[in-house]
């Protein structure tokens, strides 16, 4: 009975590997990044063969996955060839992209796609994406390395084809034989529980599956507007004492700005020339040890204006955002902004903006620039409208694009001072570049300059902060921009933090100047700054906690910070 079995299926097999076993072998090749996805899965340091075991194992059980798909598929649509055809060659086109891209990804970021890149694709605005796809995909050695890929894929393809049709029906049965034993401990394993252990330990392990598994998660993650908005309605935040009396308090939210390329940080070229004459006007005070929250936009939002912290397990909308208690402290909140509201999901822009009394986006579906942005300048004449109907307390959001690649189309041709020649990066590249960046914080420097000038004559207090900071080539890495946080480095959380306060402000409020003052070489992160905000307006509610503010007496110095799953440290 054996005897009989083991030949009809050498004959079946072999049958099958000279008509599709091009498909088998190519997807095993394509199915490699399984393998490798092992290095770059969580932050945690594990040993080498630790690593390569896991990977090869599950690349082993991916095999097995691919195997019984493509004998299903074979034998199921053997007599319709041409759809037996089409449906290879949407599963090859998959498997091909996927593979494009996880090696892209490996190389380029030192990670893989996974449910955290997908959630922040899906709050990704098309005007990120196009300056994305410019900045790290259409250039000349990605394009040729794909090309390169799908030359490979297709002379594969034919190679593969050619090598099995001439191959004789004795080899064929001894591979199909040699398959049959290499994959016995898989078969029995799959067989222990046909359904739920294929799914778990099969499929899984082809890129197909964790895609799949991957965006869906992500999609559960990323919960409905509906869901957040029915949430929020629910809050009741119960304020405890409200003596709040400044009259205009504004939050300019900037865009990837490490203060490691500021002049007012010490940094080496002249790129901050308004902000430091007013620093040392004592106008301006600088906090010089604050961290981002997060390494990228959406997670940092979410974090910054609600009193969610980092390192809670709660969706961040469980917990009151900063906008809501100020609507019922009386003010006059305004959400002006130079992001998107038309992300693809989970927008926090709209979401926070749809909090406040008024709103203004100057990127829209309707103005047509969903794939383009203004430069930053083009909030202040809506600023203008808004301070020209200002009420008795106002506060107002700005959030600027700041310095987020590409950093060439963050600036007006006019402030273009420095070249390549000023920096000392080791390519002309890298130069350019940084370069590019430099002078977009110069124009960041205008842009708060300018947002200053309009609150000069009145009582008046001004937070800046960016949503996180940048790398730009630092320690010779070949890499700008920011990364999941596994990855992150310095550049990437190190911000700057500004309070500006006006004449009136200063003159009314010495206690407050002087708290400020006392607080600026203190350690800070800025998912804790809703506290800092409610302190300095004299505001208080169930959340508030004043160890939390960094200008209050009680503050806590001996919290710690933790970034990549390790206490950060300014030294």
């Amino acid at each position: 009975m054996l005897k009989n079995f083991l030949k009809f299926y050498s004959e079946k097999f072999s049958e099958f590997l000279k008509e599709d076993g091009w498909f088998v072998f190519l997807l095993m090749i394509l199915n490699l990044p399984i393998i490798f996805q092992e290095f770059f899965w969580g932050t945690e340091i594990r040993p080498l063969a630790e690593i390569l075991s896991k990977g090869i194992t599950n690349f082993y059980f991916g095999v097995f996955g691919i195997l019984v798909f493509s004998t299903t598929i074979y034998f199921l649509m053997k007599n319709f060839p041409r759809a037996k055809k089409f449906l290879q060659l949407v599963v090859l086109f998959y498997f091909a992209v996927s593979f494009v891209v996880d090696i892209f990804l490996m190389y380029k970021f030192q990670l893989i796609l996974n449910e955290q890149m997908i959630l922040i694709v899906l709050g990704t605005n098309p005007a990120t994406v196009r300056e994305f796809l410019q900045n790290y995909v259409l250039n000349i050695a990605t394009i040729i390395g794909t090309a390169a890929v799908i030359f490979l894929i297709v002379t594969a393809v034919k190679k593969l084809r050619q090598i099995l049709k001439n191959l004789s029906e004795k080899i064929l049965q001894r591979i199909s034989n040699c398959l049959l034993i290499f994959l016995i401990p898989a078969a029995a394993v799959f067989l222990n529980s046909l359904i739920v252990i294929f799914l778990q330990t099969s499929l899984k392990n082809t890129l197909i599956w964790r895609n799949i598994e991957s965006t869906y998660s992500a999609i559960e993650t990323s919960d409905s507007d509906p869901e957040i908005f029915a949430t929020m309605d629910s809050q009741n935040e119960k304020i405890i004492s409200n003596n709040s009396k400044i009259p205009y308090v504004v939050f300019v939210l900037g865009e990837s700005t490490t203060r490691n390329h500021m002049q007012l940080y010490g940094y080496k070229l002249e790129n901050n020339p308004l902000l430091t004459e007013r620093f040392k006007r004592g106008e301006i005070f600088k906090f010089n040890d604050v961290i981002a929250c997060a390494n990228y936009t959406t997670t940092a939002m979410e974090l910054i204006f609600t009193f969610t912290e980092k390192d809670s397990a709660e969706k961040w909308y469980s917990k009151p955002n900063i906008f809501d208690i100020l609507r019922r402290a009386g003010y006059h909140t305004v959400w002006i902004s130079n992001q998107s509201a038309t992300g693809l999901w989970g927008n926090t822009d709209k979401i926070y903006s749809l909090r406040c009394a008024e709103k203004f986006f100057a990127e829209t579906e309707e103005g047509g620039k969903i794939f383009s942005r203004d430069f930053d300048g083009v909030l202040l004449p809506p600023l203008d409208n808004f301070l020209s109907k200002a009420h008795e307390k106002n506060f107002y959001l700005i959030h600027l694009y700041g310095s987020h690649a590409k950093y060439n189309e963050r600036y007006p041709t006019d402030f273009a001072k420095f070249t390549a020649a000023d920096e000392d990066k080791p390519t002309e590249e890298r130069k350019k570049l940084t370069a590019e960046y430099d002078n977009s914080i110069l124009y960041n420097d205008y842009i708060l300059d300018e947002i200053f000038k309009r609150f000069e004559g009145k009582n008046a207090l001004i937070v800046y902060i960016p949503d996180h900071g940048e790398e730009v080539f630092e320690n010779g890495k070949d890499f700008s921009g920011h990364s999941w946080e596994g990855l992150g480095n310095r550049s990437m959380i190190e911000i700057p933090m500004l309070i500006w306060a006006s004449k009136s402000f200063r003159e009314l409020y010495p206690e407050k100047i002087a708290a400020i003052s006392a607080a600026v070489d203190k350690s800070y992160r800025t998912d804790l700054i809703p506290h800092t905000i409610l302190d300095l307006m004299d505001i208080e509610t169930e959340s508030f906690d004043a160890t939390k503010s960094i200008v209050n007496k009680k503050f806590d110095k001996s919290r710690q910070r933790i970034y990549n799953n390790k206490p950060y440290t300014r030294d």
